[in-house]
């Protein structure tokens, strides 16, 4: 029994990297994505980085689209003291594809950890399909390359995380600029269920390990 305890948390940490990155989520079920990015760290394409000055920041961990096209998971950690409510966001002059250019294959067509709220009438079309489960766009413009996304609740300070996706492949030519602030109400500086699984396996594996020894030296 022992030693079939210890095969399948050998087979579910092997397994567990595809629950989700520690900011976007992974592609699962029945309609996943093609290429879940950087999926052993951030599940993102592209993660903007909000300062404790307001400032944003962008880095690239996956440069690979989570389609295989041109669409990319965007990522944002919010590291101010305050909750951001939306954000202002352009793709760079001349963008082959405008990151609001929404051509209805946004990451709700997919299945994956935690896509249930796509069941939901505006995530059905664009530019809902590409929205995250607490993101909405407005203000796009008429090149489709700015637009803002806000955020309901907002991004909690102190290490909150949102999610969404965009079009356009992943480039530092993306820039956020904070336009609206306010009580964060999202999870504040808790790993994602991939860091609290991964954890809980090896402990199990641990300790069976050591009972399965000292089992056999008695």
């Amino acid at each position: 029994m022992k030693r079939f305890l210890l095969v399948g948390a050998m087979l579910a940490l092997g397994s567990a990297a595809t629950w989700a990155g520690t900011i976007c989520p992974a592609g699962s079920g029945s309609n996943p994505f093609p290429h879940s990015p950087d999926n052993a760290a951030t599940g993102c394409n592209a993660v903007l980085t909000i300062a404790a000055n307001g400032s944003v920041s962008v880095a690239i961990p996956d440069s690979a689209p989570y389609e295989g096209s041109e669409d990319v998971l965007i990522g944002v950690v919010n590291n101010s003291a305050t909750g951001v409510t939306s954000l202002s966001l352009s793709g760079g002059s001349a963008a082959a594809y405008p990151i609001f250019g929404f051509d209805g294959d946004g990451m709700c067509i997919y299945t994956f950890v935690g896509s249930g709220y796509c069941a939901s009438t505006y995530y059905q079309t664009d530019p809902g399909d590409y929205a995250g489960p607490t993101t909405t766009f407005v203000n796009i413009s008429s090149d489709e390359n700015s637009g803002t996304v806000n955020f309901s609740p907002g991004v909690a300070p102190n290490g909150g995380t949102a999610y969404f996706s965009l079009e356009g492949t992943p480039s530092t030519s993306l820039t956020g600029t904070v336009t609206g602030t306010g009580t964060g109400t999202g999870a504040v500086g808790a790993p994602a269920l991939s860091t609290w699984g991964m954890g809980l396996l090896v402990l199990m594996l641990v300790g069976l390990s050591f009972r399965l020894m000292k089992k056999q030296t008695a």
